[in-house]
């Protein structure tokens, strides 16, 4: 009976040893699926918290496990705890939303708006004619009633996933805050373990590495804290206005603010706009001025001057990926949008000048 060669037996064990390691991992994935979301932020998180963690360890010659349980201890305090406060104010805001907007938009506001004889109603007639709709109080009526009902319905849905099964969000909590602490701790070990299993070389891994926690620190710092201004000081002009749901506009606006190009103008044009329908044309053309102002001082200043040459990517390749990132991964999106993108341009530089001419030989 003839006998495999060695090499071909080698060659049998090892494909089969991999097909097995590929089955182990896709277990372990599916194991892990429901915790994937909560570990990838704490991933992210301890990232960009990490220079924080190394600067308490050389400062106070602290144990890396000390460290990296007040690192935590910072986080649990400036970012979760306020986070979930926010949270459960949220779905209170929303319902008063709901009902103000219905009081505002009353019969007579929108004869104002709409019937009255003002420089841009010819130009309405002329989208509803478009349209294919009728000029006419009982379409605008339904178009605003509906679009309301829509906008409150999509946001409390949001927020009653989130807070709806509180015993899973806790759950959650708890996992990213371990994830967090584990990643700060054995970070570096992790890192060599999983850059031991790639068939790549050290120094593109390290590449990856580094381009992947510099817009993952541009991402949730940067424009966490350009987001965060820039929420706090357009909700200023709305408390200035009169408009009511400020924790609900703020918070909105300090995600959109992530946006480029856009950004908070998604929501303080439709306010000026809700103004002018009011009435309050003085109200309506300050805080146009005044969000405007505050956006280009965010976008065109105090972000050119804080993240200096860090960035080397397109403002109209971040706005797709985050759209892109958003219509995939739900809010997530505004985080994994950017790094996806980031870790693919890294790596199309890297196979123009490694790898492609190694094929081409």
């Amino acid at each position: 009976m003839p006998q495999k060669s060695p090499s071909k037996f080698f060659k049998y064990q090892t494909y089969s040893f991999i097909l097995v390691f590929l089955g182990i991992c896709s277990l372990l994935v599916y194991m892990f699926f429901d915790f994937l979301n909560s570990m990838l932020f704490a991933a992210i998180i301890a990232g960009s918290f990490y220079p924080l963690q190394i600067y308490i360890e050389r400062k106070f010659s602290f144990k890396r496990s000390i460290s990296a349980s007040i690192v935590c201890i910072v986080i649990l305090l400036v970012l979760i705890i306020p986070s979930i406060y926010i949270i459960m104010r949220l779905s209170q805001e929303i319902l008063g939303f709901y009902q103000n907007s219905k009081m505002i938009f009353t019969e007579e506001n929108i004869n104002r708006f709409f019937f009255e004889d003002h420089s841009y109603t010819l130009v309405l007639k002329k989208i509803f004619e478009f349209l294919n709709l009728e000029y006419n109080r009982t379409t605008i009526e339904e178009m605003i009633v509906n679009s309301l009902k829509s906008v409150s319905l999509f946001l409390f849905d949001q927020i009653n996933s989130i807070v709806g099964n509180v015993f899973s969000f806790l759950f959650q909590f708890f996992i990213m805050l371990i994830g967090i602490f584990v990643f700060l701790v054995e970070g570096e070990n992790l890192k060599k373990f999983f850059f031991s299993l790639l068939p790549i070389r050290d120094e593109d891994e390290e590449l990856i590495l580094i381009q992947f926690n510099k817009m993952n620190y541009i991402t949730l710092v940067f424009n966490g804290i350009g987001g965060i201004i820039q929420g706090v000081l357009a909700a200023v002009g709305f408390w200035i206005v009169g408009i009511q749901s400020l924790i609900l506009w703020t918070v909105i606006m300090v995600l959109l603010a992530f946006i480029p190009l856009l950004g908070i103008s998604l929501i303080y044009v439709p306010a000026c706009i809700y103004l002018l329908i009011v009435g309050n044309y003085f109200s309506a053309a300050f805080l146009f001025i005044y969000c405007s102002l505050v956006a280009l001082f965010i976008e065109n200043w105090f972000k050119p001057a804080f993240m200096g040459k860090h960035v080397e990517m397109n403002s109209l390749l971040v706005f797709f990926s985050i759209i892109g990132g958003m219509s995939v991964f739900g809010m997530a999106g505004i985080f994994y949008g950017p790094l996806i993108i980031s870790l693919f341009l890294t790596m199309s530089k890297l196979y123009k000048k490694k790898y492609k001419p190694l094929l081409e030989r």
